[in-house]
């Protein structure tokens, strides 16, 4: 048995125990980390560049990605429950506050003013609904 065989399998006995992210939890931790990352640079740098914007949408990317994966593979136990209705609308909320930002960055004024005040506040409710999400 070669080493990297050794090494698949116990990668694949380490998922099977839960003991490693599984792929959709790394989409959600990924778009945690992005999200994080950008808003709050933001908040402290009181400025916005386009590279920003990018790292924004990747994070968006991946949160759509995790939750349009984790709703097909849920179908058919599908519950509504505070962190399915919370995520759905901070999923929401997050699409919109791309979109500003993306106004902002083309066209800024009052736009990345907005921006700055309703970023937290989007930040902070797509925050609950991750941790609502983590497995007790």
């Amino acid at each position: 048995m070669s080493r990297w065989s050794i090494r698949a399998n116990l990668l694949v006995e380490l998922i099977k125990t839960g003991e490693v992210m599984q792929p959709l939890e790394f989409l959600f931790f990924i778009a945690l980390l992005l999200y994080s990352f950008v808003i709050w640079l933001h908040q402290l740098t009181k400025s916005f560049s386009p590279w920003m914007v990018w790292l924004f949408g990747i994070g968006l990317g991946a949160d759509i990605s995790g939750t349009v994966f984790l709703c097909v593979a849920a179908a058919s136990k599908w519950t509504f429950t505070l962190h399915t209705i919370s995520g759905l609308v901070s999923l929401l909320i997050m699409a919109l506050h791309f979109g500003w930002a993306l106004l902002s960055i083309t066209l800024g004024g009052k736009f990345e003013t907005y921006f700055k005040r309703f970023s937290l506040f989007a930040w902070f409710l797509w925050l609950i609904a991750f941790v609502s999400g983590i497995p007790q």
